[in-house]
């Protein structure tokens, strides 16, 4: 289950410490350093989206903003190649 990167998001709004905000380009993120690990996000989340993660807390699909390509690695390594990547106004 990936994140859905609501219009309103209800773990943003559930998070207590602030961790979870939007980035410059909409999606949805985790800043791990100010995660206290009380998991209400993942209560929140209505689709299941964040997860435990032994080493930060929570984690979420976060589009690979990381990756130097920007393509999520979800739908560059789709072997049907099921999944598109697109960019909304």
């Amino acid at each position: 289950v990936s994140c859905r990167h609501c219009d309103d998001p209800l773990c943003m709004k559930g998070c207590i410490a602030g961790a979870i905000s939007r980035d410059e380009t909409g999606t949805v993120v985790i800043d791990k350093n100010k995660c206290v690990g009380c998991y209400t996000c993942i209560l929140t989340c209505p689709y299941g989206a964040i997860t435990l993660d032994a080493e930060a807390g929570v984690q979420k699909c976060e589009l690979c903003a990381s990756r130097a390509d920007g393509m999520p690695a979800c739908v560059q390594g789709c072997p049907n190649r099921a999944l598109k990547w697109e960019e909304r106004a």
